[in-house]
């Protein structure tokens, strides 16, 4: 029997999957965030470490069993900073039989496979991804929070607390966001810039802000629903300009959506959904078929027999 392991790591957490030669699921893992743009090599090497040591001892499969791993890594998307994950990597798979690669690409292999199609991920951050018949490739967004990540939770959950911030001051209309602010987490106005500005606040904590967003908007709040019909607006564009660049508007292909904001469904979806099928009519969306950990799985299989020289570990 031959197995193989697939590792996502993010910024809020890491996973790792040990399946065998059939993509049948053995073993899993879960450890800290190994986005090492954001908690350092060293840790990010050590959650890497933790997530696949558990994977493997659930499975109950030796590290030397594994024949290929495929690690999707956030913040491993240029040439510098891969290598550094590769370097800090390499002691634990001194064979150097493994891969690293971007995290948006396990993520729309485990959405839609190794066909033609895209995937939108909307979490902290937001990036699009996609790939034609060819087997070419394209991504769009992924910039971060201070030049990018529109239509994240990050985006929403700024948004939503520069709105109450407005409202407070008397320089934008009141909105029902303020007095949820107060009943689910305990903050006026007046607390948040200590809040925001804190050394301990993360762009994954104003995410998580986006809740009180979607449930204004819920509720009929109008400065609420223009934030996520905005931020639907903003994942159609990244979806659409990846299917102009592989050529995919006028043809039938998947639209996969991945992440923590899509826990806002149809408040969320449908704006998005209506942009898309303006562009692009013949899209169709969808949930993801696998999870991005499975995703790296699948890769892992393909990579044993045609590993990618620039992205190999070896």
């Amino acid at each position: 029997m031959a197995y193989y392991l697939g590792v996502d790591g993010g910024a809020s957490k890491t996973a790792a999957l040990v399946t065998d030669e059939t993509g049948r699921p053995l073993g899993s893992g879960v450890a800290g965030p190994s986005n090492h743009l954001r908690v350092g090599i060293e840790t990010a090497a050590r959650n890497i470490e933790r997530a696949v040591n558990k994977a493997l001892v659930t499975a109950d499969v030796a590290s030397r069993e594994i024949v290929w791993t495929y690690c999707g890594i956030a913040g491993a998307d240029h040439p510098a900073h891969r290598q550094e994950v590769v370097d800090s990597l390499s002691i634990f798979f001194p064979r150097g039989n493994f891969t690293v690669d971007n995290d948006a690409r396990i993520a729309l292999t485990g959405a839609i496979g190794f066909g033609a199609g895209i995937v939108v991920i909307a979490g902290t951050g937001s990036v699009a991804v996609g790939r034609n018949d060819a087997g070419d490739e394209a991504r769009v967004g992924g910039w971060g929070p201070i030049v990018g990540d529109e239509g994240s939770g990050y985006a929403m959950g700024r948004g939503g607390l520069a709105a109450i911030l407005r409202a407070f001051d008397g320089r934008g209309p009141a909105t029902a966001m303020t007095a949820l602010l107060q009943r689910d987490y305990q903050m006026t106005p007046a607390d948040l810039p200590r809040y925001v500005y804190a050394q301990t606040t993360h762009a994954d904590d104003i995410a998580r802000l986006s809740k009180l967003v979607i449930d204004a908007a819920e509720n009929g709040d109008a400065i609420a629903r223009g934030l996520v019909d905005s931020a639907g607006s903003e994942l159609a564009k990244s979806v659409i300009a990846v299917a102009q660049r592989l050529g995919l508007i006028a043809s039938d292909f998947p639209v996969a959506y991945v992440g923590g904001a899509f826990k806002a469904g149809e408040t969320l979806l449908a704006p998005m959904r209506g942009a898309i099928l303006a562009a692009a009519p013949h899209a169709h969306l969808s949930p993801p078929v696998r999870t991005p950990v499975e995703g790296a799985a699948q890769m892992a299989m393909r990579a044993a027999t045609n590993p990618r020289p620039t992205r190999s570990g070896e």
